[in-house]
């Protein structure tokens, strides 16, 4: 009789399709997404993120329309990338602000200004309706090596706040938020800067901006941060 080897299959990752959903950033189409599970399976987190999917939580997804694919991963070439006048004048914009490295726990501070920023850039969202729980599920639920990055004034007051996750090839950021008052100094912008300033720092070769969508507006700003590169049909390529 054959002997068949006990294998656990928790150590295997499952990958399943979400229901379809109306899709978040183009109205007029709907939402499906490959995800898994990272609990049991966190290697994973590496060669899944140059696969073109993002983390939330413990979740991995990549979006697997049937009629769009107009979602791609966008990531900057930290060796080929250098600053044009648009982004020298943001960072002269926004001298005096001071970074800090955090671990991952959230604070009703944090929360405060998660919440105002919700409230006053995307109302009527789900995220706008996340308690302390929810918004502390998402900051701390990770089964990576995830931190946090503050951005103070002169004041030392909070005014910014960025989510990113360590890769063996880069830093990946899973989600920032600020105060809007700063908004015309283009303190978003400045934040991304610094984590490619941290990747630097720490001699990786990409930061991860996520999904690039060219009929979605509010996603342009990422263009600004070349050289960049998107995922398609299983390859980066320069954009």
């Amino acid at each position: 009789m054959a002997k068949f080897e006990k294998v656990n299959l928790l150590n295997y990752p499952i990958f399943f399709m979400t229901k379809e959903t109306k899709c978040p950033y183009l109205g007029n189409k709907s939402e499906k997404r490959l995800v898994t599970d990272l609990n049991n399976n966190p290697f994973l987190f590496d060669e899944l993120s140059l696969s073109g999917f993002r983390r939330i939580e413990n979740w991995m997804y990549r979006p697997s329309c049937s009629h769009c694919n107009e979602c791609k991963s966008y990531r900057v070439n930290i060796n080929q990338f250098s600053l044009t006048k648009s982004l020298k004048r943001i960072k002269k914009n926004n001298e005096g602000i001071s970074t800090f490295l955090k671990k991952n726990l959230a604070s009703e501070e944090y929360y405060n200004l998660f919440s105002t920023y919700q409230h006053k850039r995307h109302t009527g969202s789900s995220m706008s309706n996340m308690t302390f729980d929810d918004f502390k599920s998402m900051i701390e639920t990770s089964p990576i090596n995830t931190q946090l990055c503050e951005f103070r004034n002169k004041e030392k007051k909070l005014i910014g706040l960025m989510l990113f996750d360590h890769q063996k090839d880069g830093l990946s950021a899973v989600y920032s938020f600020y105060d809007i008052k700063f908004e015309k100094s283009g303190l978003g912008n400045f934040m991304i800067l610094e984590l490619i300033e941290l990747a630097k720092k720490f001699t990786l070769d990409y930061v991860y901006l996520g999904y690039y969508i060219k009929n979605a507006p509010r996603m342009n700003y990422k263009l600004k941060f070349k050289d960049g590169e998107l995922y398609s049909d299983g390859k980066w390529t320069k954009t």
